[in-house]
């Protein structure tokens, strides 16, 4: 068995963030050693884009092999590895039975590092099953964070009839005074499905100014 040493990973359960959109209230965890596997590249694109089910022998091979640091403790993950097929490389953590629960990709440094131990390193073979395709979303995390907390708000500011805020709001947003708040709510509502743009950011920053404490 191959490993890996000393990497930080950002789990998620299906769509795994890239590194540049990891923030600061992630919990990130420290692997110390973890079950490093290479991969055909058709094997890899079946595990990164599928949530699948890997076979029994599998998973004894990777069984409490991942060594995660907890301050001055270690504790084991059941069952993880990363997977690298020479020119890509992801963390992967299943269940019991076998099923892919949670995914994390690797920091620069950490995916280069590993692209240069691998080679020399035998492709090992997986049996495994795909159970359902993941739904790809190429929305920036932060660009769909923007767009829940404006809903959120003007969601909350329509309920209850807060008239003020909500005229506030478009005007600062769109620069027109409305009074109509039916209007201001489904302008809103619609702009966010529409492509991301100056004009929304502008609105979701006046949204988090306005709940600071002077």
């Amino acid at each position: 068995m191959n490993y890996y040493y000393d990497i930080i990973l950002n789990w998620n359960e299906e769509n795994a963030y890239e590194f540049y959109e990891w923030n600061d209230f992630d919990y990130l965890e420290l692997i110390k050693k973890i079950p490093l596997i290479k991969v055909k590249h058709k094997t890899f694109l079946d595990l990164t884009e599928n949530i699948v089910k890997v076979d029994s022998d599998f998973l004894e091979l990777i069984k409490e092999k991942t060594l995660v640091s907890d301050r001055k403790n270690f504790k084991k993950i059941e069952y993880a590895c990363l997977f690298t097929d020479t020119k890509n490389a992801i963390a992967i953590e299943f269940n019991e039975e076998g099923v892919s629960i949670s995914r994390s990709k690797l920091l620069v440094d950490d995916e280069l590092n590993v692209l240069e131990v691998i080679y020399g390193i035998k492709e090992t073979n997986i049996n495994m099953e795909a159970i359902r395709k993941i739904k790809i979303d190429n929305t920036l995390r932060q660009i769909k964070e923007a767009q829940k907390l404006i809903l959120m708000e003007i969601n909350n500011l329509y309920q209850k009839k807060e008239i003020d805020k909500l005229r506030y709001l478009y005007y600062e947003y769109k620069k027109e005074n409305i009074d109509d708040i039916n209007y201001i709510y489904e302008s809103i509502k619609n702009d966010l499905k529409k492509d991301f743009n100056e004009d929304i950011l502008k609105l979701y920053y006046i949204i988090k100014i306005s709940y600071h404490k002077v």
